[in-house]
């Protein structure tokens, strides 16, 4: 009885050694991953385009004491804006209403006493599919009694595919410098451990019309210009 006794205890024992055994080697292993050797790079990719596709922002502000005539002016006014963008081939899904609002106002005047009136703003924003008909689409809306034409910018309609490609030279970039560093010492950069990116979409063009331009009936002059792509990323190698 007393051997089977101390043969029990023995077989316990070895369990536990090779138990804590184990559980040592996880730690090492562990502690290996953790200060296994990085190199973290950056790296930008620049495309710069010709923009394809313009929006405008193009309203009606008109004034009256009777707040309904001065909503029958600026309906009045803005139907005429809407049928002249058509003309010079604006789509009727590429104008959408983005303010309309009527509110009162008061003029003071020296003696003390002031004036009530109401003021009616309809601003719709047109998409300008081709951008060389940016010049005639403001004129247009201008002559027609639109008095508030902004926030002329300009965009690219595969801004997707353009920026994918900029990532692809993003990334190019960055495995260039892990490769000149890592040839430094005898290593060569394999497949990324870790990605990040971020992008940049620069070159939009803000203008507001010149009035006087209108009623002297010249050519409104835009240039579009360039637009650039950016895409940064941050690259970590495991080596």
């Amino acid at each position: 009885m007393k051997k089977f006794l101390s043969l029990s205890v023995v077989v316990v024992m070895v369990a536990m050694l090779l138990v804590g055994t184990m559980n040592v080697t996880g730690v090492v292993q562990a502690e290996v991953a953790e200060t296994e050797n990085v190199v973290s790079v950056s790296g930008v990719g620049t495309v710069t385009v010709k923009p394809d596709i313009a929006y405008i922002n193009v309203g009606v502000e008109t004034q009256d004491a009777d707040a309904g005539l001065a909503q029958q002016e600026n309906a009045k006014k803005m139907t005429a804006v809407m049928a002249a963008l058509k003309k010079v081939g604006i789509l009727e899904d590429d104008i959408k209403t983005v303010q309309y609002s009527i509110y009162d106002r008061y003029d003071y005047k020296e003696d003390g006493t002031d004036v009530k009136y109401y003021v009616v703003n309809n601003n719709v924003k047109v998409t300008i599919r081709d951008i060389d008909k940016v010049g005639d689409v403001i004129d247009a809306a201008a002559g027609a009694g639109s008095n508030q034409v902004s926030s002329i910018q300009f965009g690219i309609s595969n801004e997707d595919e353009v920026y994918a490609e900029a990532l692809k030279l993003a990334m190019t970039s960055a495995k260039s410098k892990a490769t000149a560093i890592m040839s430094t010492f005898g290593k060569v950069p394999g497949l990324p451990s870790r990605v990040s990116e971020s992008s940049y979409y620069g070159g939009s063009v803000r203008m507001d019309y010149n009035v006087m331009a209108a009623e002297a009936k010249m050519s409104t002059p835009v240039s579009a210009g360039e637009l650039t792509v950016t895409a940064n990323v941050s690259v970590d190698y495991n080596y």
